[in-house]
């Protein structure tokens, strides 16, 4: 038995091995991304101007109208462009605000592209105050052979009415996929908002009448029990090794609203040459936000929650997290990014005159982005993923926590292992700024039940800080869930509690997900945080432990 089991393993090791590694280092060059940077003057009529008003870039029906507008864009001009409001909750904004706008050149004219593109993107980056996130990270996709729309700045305007700088955002148009994959006839999905492959995702373009076979083939590959068939299975419908560069660059990048940990802003694309899936990134505006983070993240997709549960495609994701340090993350990469993205900013502005009040501003928010990156870099250090493993409970219901993880969520904190007076170990987290949110944070897969989550904690000098409701102080909580308990001041050692469910819904919608069908657990995140403006609190690691109830 034993036997058969290896020789069966051996085998999708060698078909995994046997796939065709994706091309890396050939991104088209092209004078929309490269060359001089544009001003793009959107002009509407009054009633398109009326339509648009009130209209949100939500996706719910009678949202997004869409209307007709001419472009110019330095000396080039377009007529009957199809354009509509674009955005999700968090940059969605009215017309007469700063709105994102989708344009699509061919559907009213046909045969109209800009520059050889059908669909761009203007996207009002306001969560991205340095607006080169979206530009990093697609070189970065780009230059790792995944597939994604390249990007650019550009400076907008309404009818006169200047916008300011907006990120440039290439379309998943069929010219897109013809550039990465010699053909546009396979179909592509939108992954739409916190859909899974479980869902029939709606489809942009492929030939006849849709009947997702390719994601029900996808789906139920990934559901199969056995480690070696899913793995098997997925080989012959996944492009594995794109998905394992998409995985490793979305923890490097800190990207938590991704596919692989939010199963959010992303594209699958099935190649009609070798009928496998494409995973591709999309809305890469918040990037770095916790640069020191850990580097074995939740991953609330099926795809991945499942694939890096098998030991042999954690610890190639761990390979290539390291690799990628050789190719694009790395200060080198990141810099020579920067600096072009930079000259011909600052070269349009200057043209523009708009030098002297637009770029200290824009200046500041990229040297920040800059050092968040260098701190995820120095933070790294060779991380490997830790897959969440299976928590043993003792005859008693108890069972010890072990594997735990610094987070920095807000300003910088110092946490360090600490030493007992018995000799034992802590876990120590100490403030450096006010405002400071920072944890230990220990990953396990749970069966359904009721919890205790258990630890001794002693502080020194801790005041504030509320953060967002979330709890004050030194405490114990479950990702995704608020607290009550919460140690202020100075105190002794004291015992903390926190109690939870899994499997009733009440572990936090967004933090907690299926981790192992297997055995029917959940991966949950245990959190030992301080929230507070000053002070330090130090966790006795020996009395970090949780209680089957």
């Amino acid at each position: 038995m034993i036997s058969s089991f290896r020789s069966v393993w051996t085998f999708a090791v060698v078909l995994l091995l046997a796939l065709p590694l994706p091309s890396k280092g050939d991104i088209t060059r092209e004078e929309l991304f490269d060359g001089p940077l544009l001003h793009w003057d959107i002009q509407l009529t009054r009633a398109a101007i009326e339509k648009l008003r009130g209209a949100s870039g939500f996706r719910s029906e009678g949202q997004r109208p869409e209307v007709s507008c001419h472009i110019r864009a330095g000396t080039n001009f377009w007529t009957d462009v199809a354009l509509h409001i674009k955005g999700a909750a968090g940059s969605s904004r009215r017309f007469d605000d700063t709105p994102a706008f989708t344009l699509n050149f061919g559907k009213l004219h046909e045969g109209q592209t800009c520059l050889g593109h059908r669909k761009l993107h203007l996207n009002n980056s306001v969560q991205d105050a340095g607006r080169m996130d979206e530009l990093l990270a697609s070189e970065m996709y780009l230059q790792s052979g995944v597939p994604t729309p390249r990007a650019t700045h550009a400076i907008v305007s309404v009818n006169g009415r200047r916008l300011g700088v907006y990120v440039l955002k290439g379309g998943w148009d069929k010219a897109f996929l013809k550039s990465h994959f010699g053909s546009s006839k396979g179909n592509l999905y939108d992954g739409g908002f916190l859909q899974d492959i479980d869902s029939n995702l709606q489809r942009d373009s492929g030939e006849g009448e849709p009947d997702w076979s390719d994601l029900i083939t996808l789906r139920k590959a990934n559901n199969l029990d056995s480690s070696s068939a899913r793995l098997i299975a997925l080989g012959k419908c996944l492009d594995i090794d794109r998905f394992i560069t998409l995985t490793a660059l979305q923890i490097l990048l800190d990207d938590w609203d991704g596919y692989v940990r939010n199963h959010n802003n992303y594209r699958i694309y099935t190649d009609p040459s070798s009928t496998r899936s494409v995973f591709m990134p999309h809305g890469m505006d918040q990037l770095w936000r916790s640069p020191q983070n850990n580097f074995s993240p939740r991953f609330s997709s099926q795809i991945a929650s499942r694939l890096f549960s098998i030991p042999e495609m954690a610890t190639q994701l761990s390979a290539r997290m390291k690799n990628l340090t050789n190719s694009v993350f790395n200060a080198g990469f990141v810099d020579t990014v920067f600096e072009k993205a930079q000259e011909r900013l600052f070269k349009a502005l200057k043209a523009e005159r708009r030098l002297e009040s637009d770029e200290p501003y824009l200046r500041q928010a990229m040297n920040d982005t800059r050092s968040r990156i260098a701190v995820r870099m120095a933070t790294f250090e060779g991380s490997s993923y830790v897959p969440p493993v299976p928590v043993n409970f003792d005859a008693s219901g108890y069972a010890r926590l072990t594997q735990w993880r610094r987070s920095v969520d807000g300003r910088p904190a110092k946490l360090d292992f600490g030493s007992l007076a018995n000799g034992k170990k802590s876990l120590k987290i100490q403030t450096l700024n006010e405002g400071s949110t920072a944890s230990w944070r220990s990953q396990a897969s749970l069966p359904r039940g009721r919890y205790r989550f258990e630890a001794r904690a002693r502080t020194q000098g801790v005041t504030g800080a509320n953060d967002f409701g979330r709890g004050s102080g030194a405490g114990l909580r479950i990702s995704g869930i608020q607290r009550e308990n919460g140690l202020q001041g100075t105190h002794v050692w004291t015992s903390l509690s926190f109690e939870f469910e899994v499997g009733s819904g009440k572990t936090g919608q967004d933090e907690t997900e299926p981790a192992n069908q297997d055995n029917n657990s959940q991966e949950v995140s245990l959190v030992a945080e301080l929230r507070a403006d000053s002070g330090e609190v130090e966790f006795d690691l020996e009395s970090l432990k949780l209680k089957r109830l």
